[in-house]
């Protein structure tokens, strides 16, 4: 057979050309890299400011992932450690008992084989794996007899000695300690007709038993005898082990503990249900615990027990987790649907600011892309070397943004309130918190905004592309496109919408993720910062204009340069200017929000508590002392105000009451029954709680006895006017009732402690005392001479009260309660939130004019080199520069303060979250701190207009030879 060699079919010309084509773009990758590397090096500032622009985006993008994270993991060890306390076990610990019957019957062997499908099923629906099971099988209860002929002991009038049950605990040996007898084994009984049993030391020693001693057991006195012999008296270790589900030296005392072997042999025929309890006590591993799962695992308790009771009917679940997680997600939520609030329309200005930022470098790029495609480079190569890059920069962005945001979020900790800190234990931070997605998101915007210009510039030759850079030939598109007008509509829109529901709390009843089923509304704020930022652009632009128009009439150099440059180069600021704009907007709209929510807490506790201390007078003795329903015992509210630190008192009395106007139905509701004289001294009232002041208001009371005020809601809705008659049967106390005629005599909106589901009358106490014929209990408020705080004042207050005889009970101190409540971390989240969202959008706004500044320096430098090259001083240039940066900054500043002030006033009262599915009153005044905000504006613009005339003068100092040189860049 001859050997036949099979030579390789010869490449044809179409073959070799195919495979080439396949192979370049791995064979220029490398120069590609190295080009990339190149041009990243030859703007250092710029690359150096787009790096920080990534890190810092990244960086507050994950830190509220980061932040809210841990923030919900301490509440959630809080919630839990608050359970554990209580329980005196692991949270995670839980119990699944069941009760067997006759019909029903469940063997030791069959609880074991069951106890494995419990586990499974209990820890697959939570998602936490099973940390520790152990199996807990107990007899009812029977009877322990003397042997026949033991006279040493006295029988109950039952006929047996003591009600006793046996019980076989798994793994119970190294938990028990036997203090008299043989140890504890789990063996069996060494006679085969005696049950070896370990009874309970506090058991034995009361019925004076000691270990050897024999008895017998039996279900009744009419069933068989089972001989039982004493081997030892034990007790727990240690009683507060977790391997006790409760204290067995309370719960096991009249326990028998035997072994496996001796129930299954000795116990289970004497029972037609072989055991009387069963307990699987079973403890979840949380090492892997993570709070954005507590819903999960507070449904997986319910879910898992209803598949336990296919197999398990009527099995129960013992105290477990399931509170404290319900607890919990109600905070979470409440936590979570105020962070987003806060964050979404912050994260759309984050995703903003990244594509503007990669919008103004490739602007300043398009000349060099022009050059790259004249000289045959075609449009992949270019995008590939564009989105190498961004991925270089995103390989070394990203990881220093994540630790950034990280370290945000543990700083964001340390928040007492807005722009406040103080020191505290750090916040478990990790990178359970980090949510890829978004930072994709965000990076993804970025390369598009990168790439679509570079995309666009690719199809313009150098000649088109320099002359748009004199003057560009078309006006932005956002403006050909009539977005700002055209966004006014679902503004307008978003808004009547959320008007109508009156806050962010409305939108969500059960699950944070409720907000984004209108997310136009969550939205709205940064819709509205968006949509009026681009109509204050149009008019920048118009002005540019004007600029134009005026510079050709002035005759002064340096002026008429920088209203030219102006002018002819307004669109090219479009997007930084957009950028510091929103930016300012921004952050005068979170130091806004945050002083409302400041003062708004201090508003509505003083609002439920009527005054600086409010409580309820009390002495035992008068139970049983007076007439009936009398609280004449109650000191008068001068000899409060004696007291020292006590300003003024008075009294102010709630009573249920069934009021009825002319002709109308009976409605339930509340009488608050005040003293007109010195209500006011007490008090806190807010001017916009009625249309006259709350002298006027008390004026009207005493015009006679009884006249009352109403609400202006209960007013419209009955159709009643001043004048107007009520029949009122008020409540004093249980059985005791008065019923009068009741004169309309004002209105007001909001009333103090007064709220919106309870048709309340405000009237005179001491008509009221004077119609039932004596003094009924009744409330005392007071105004304290000072307003600072402690336990320790709190304490010597209440005190002083009771030097007066009586105790103060339901005690309420407005001040306390405010410390409190910004003691909670659901406040740490939002105030440090809105401190880090602050600071977030002035670095912004800094960073996006200093990146502008270093994309177009090299063209400004062409320029400057021009002007002083025909005789204009390097103070003109300066003072150009200044005059050109105060004018944009200037117009940016007070854009973005008007409307972050505009932002603050419209919206700020929709965010009133608590948790409540209605939100407390009274409602949330904005508190435009315009002279902080004018302030703020000041400074930012001197500082980065010191900025730019340092970056540009060291610039001038030294390149403008080069920039000549090289000549026109733009």
């Amino acid at each position: 057979m001859a050997l036949v060699l099979k030579l390789p079919t010869p490449l044809r010309s179409t073959d070799y050309d195919t495979q080439k084509l396949m192979l370049k773009p791995i064979t220029i990758l490398p120069d590609l890299i190295i080009l990339t590397l190149r041009r990243l090096r030859s703007r250092p500032g710029l690359t150096l400011l787009a790096l920080l622009g990534i890190v810092l985006a990244v960086g507050l993008l994950s830190s509220t992932a980061f932040f809210s994270q841990a923030v919900d993991r301490v509440i959630l060890l809080e919630e839990l450690a608050r359970l554990s306390s209580t329980t005196g076990r692991h949270p995670f610990s839980t119990r699944i008992y069941y009760f067997p019957s006759s019909r029903r019957p469940l063997s030791v062997t069959d609880a074991e084989t069951v106890a494995k499908d419990i586990g499974g099923a209990l820890s697959g629906e939570i998602g936490l794996p099973v940390g520790e099971q152990r199996l807990q099988i107990e007899s009812p209860g029977m009877m322990l007899l003397p042997r026949d002929g033991d006279t040493r002991y006295a029988l109950s009038p039952g006929g047996f000695l003591a009600s006793i049950s046996f019980a076989y605990i798994a793994d119970v040996a190294t938990h028990v300690e036997v203090i008299d007898g043989a140890p504890f084994a789990d063996a069996p009984s060494a006679d085969p007709q005696t049950l070896d049993v370990w009874m309970h030391r506090s058991l034995a020693t009361e019925m004076g038993i000691v270990a050897g001693e024999e008895f017998d057991a039996a279900v009744n006195l009419r069933s068989g005898r089972r001989a039982i012999r004493i081997a030892g008296l034990w007790q727990a270790v240690d009683p507060t082990d977790s391997f006790w589900f409760s204290n067995p030296d309370q719960q096991l005392k009249s326990a028998f503990l035997i072994s496996r072997s001796d129930y299954v042999r000795f116990i289970e025929p004497m029972l037609p249900a072989k055991s009387g309890s069963v307990s699987w006590l079973i403890q979840l591993d949380d090492s892997a615990l993570n709070p954005a799962y507590a819903r999960q695992y507070a449904t997986g308790f319910d879910r898992g027990m209803s598949i336990i009771n296919q197999f398990m009917p009527n099995a129960r679940l013992d105290i477990s987790a399931l509170d404290s997680l319900r607890d919990f997600v109600q905070r979470q939520t409440t936590l979570t649907t105020t962070l987003l609030s806060f964050n979404v329309p912050a994260m759309g200005f984050l995703l903003a600011f990244l594509a503007l930022i990669a919008a103004i470098i490739a602007d300043w790029q398009r000349r060099e892309t022009a050059i790259l495609v004249s000289r045959g480079v075609n449009t992949s190569t270019i995008l590939g070397l564009t989105l190498l890059e961004e991925c270089v920069l995103y390989v070394l962005a990203v990881p220093l943004g994540i630790g950034f945001g990280m370290w945000l979020a543990r700083m964001m900790g340390y928040t007492a309130s807005f722009l406040e800190f103080q020191q505290r234990a750090a916040l478990p931070v990790s990178l359970q918190g980090l949510d890829w997605r978004l930072i994709a998101v965000a990076l993804l915007a970025a390369l598009l905004a990168r790439l679509i210009p570079i995309f666009q510039a690719t199809r313009q030759s150098v000649v088109v592309q320099a002359r748009e850079s004199f003057r560009p030939l078309r006006l932005p598109w956002w403006q050909r496109a009539n977005l700002d007008f055209l966004l006014i509509i679902p503004t307008w829109y978003a808004y009547q919408q959320l008007a109508q529901r009156g806050s962010l709390a409305q939108l969500v009843e059960n699950r944070p993720d409720e907000l984004f089923q209108d997310p136009l509304l969550i939205l709205l704020p940064a819709l509205f910062v968006f949509c009026a930022a681009l109509l204050s652009m149009r008019l920048f632009l118009v002005v540019m204009r004007v600029l134009d128009w005026l510079a050709h009439r002035m005759p002064w150099t340096t002026p008429h340069l920088a209203l030219r440059q102006l002018s002819r180069h307004g669109q090219s600021y479009v997007n930084p200017l957009l950028l510091v704009m929103v930016s300012l907007a921004l952050g005068i709209y979170t130091y806004s929000l945050a002083a409302s929510l400041d003062q708004w807490l201090v508003d509505r506790i003083y609002y439920s508590v009527g005054s600086d201390v409010s409580f309820l007078p009390f002495v035992e003795s008068s139970i049983n002392e007076g007439e009936a329903g009398s609280a004449a015992w109650i000191p008068t509210q001068n000899e409060f105000a004696d007291l020292d630190g006590i300003r003024a008192a008075g009294r102010v009395g709630h009573y249920e009451a069934r009021i009825t106007a002319s002709g109308g139905q009976e409605i339930r509701g509340e009488f608050l029954a005040i003293d007109r004289a010195e209500f006011p001294n007490v008090a806190w009232f807010r001017a916009d709680f009625s249309p006259e002041s709350l002298g006027a208001m008390m004026n009207r009371l005493a015009l006679a006895d009884e006249n009352v005020l109403v609400s202006q809601e209960f007013l419209d809705e009955n159709l009643l006017r001043f004048g107007d008659v009520l029949h009122i049967r008020v409540a004093m106390e249980d059985g005791i009732y008065i019923t009068s005629d009741f004169t309309i005599a004002g209105v007001y909106n909001y009333f103090p402690t007064v709220q919106a589901d309870k048709v309340t009358v405000v009237g005179n106490i001491e008509h009221l005392f004077l119609l039932a014929g004596s003094v009924f209990p009744h409330n005392i408020w007071m105004r304290t001479a000072s307003q600072t705080w402690s336990e320790e004042r709190e304490e010597a207050m209440f005190k002083e009260i009771e030097t007066t005889g009586i105790k103060a009970t339901f005690r309420q101190d407005a001040q306390g309660l405010i410390r409190e409540e910004k003691g909670k971390f659901e406040r740490v989240g939002i105030f440090g939130t809105l401190s880090v969202g602050f600071l977030a959008a002035t670095s912004m706004a800094a960073l996006a004019l200093l990146i502008y500044s270093y994309a177009s320096l090299q063209e400004r430098l062409y320029q400057f080199g021009v002007m002083r090259a025909i005789g204009l001083h390097k103070r003109q240039v300066l003072v150009q520069i200044v005059v050109e940066y105060a004018l944009l900054i200037s117009y940016s500043a007070l854009s973005g303060l008007w409307i972050g002030a505009a932002t603050s006033q419209i919206f700020a009262p929709f965010f009133r979250i608590t948790g409540q599915r209605n939100p407390p009153l009274p409602p949330l005044i904005p508190v435009i701190a315009q002279d902080k905000m004018a302030s703020l504006a000041l400074v930012f613009a001197v500082i980065m207009i010191s900025i730019e005339i340092v970056v540009i003068g060291r610039a001038l100092a030294g390149r403008l030879f080069n920039a000549l040189r090289m000549g026109h860049q733009g």
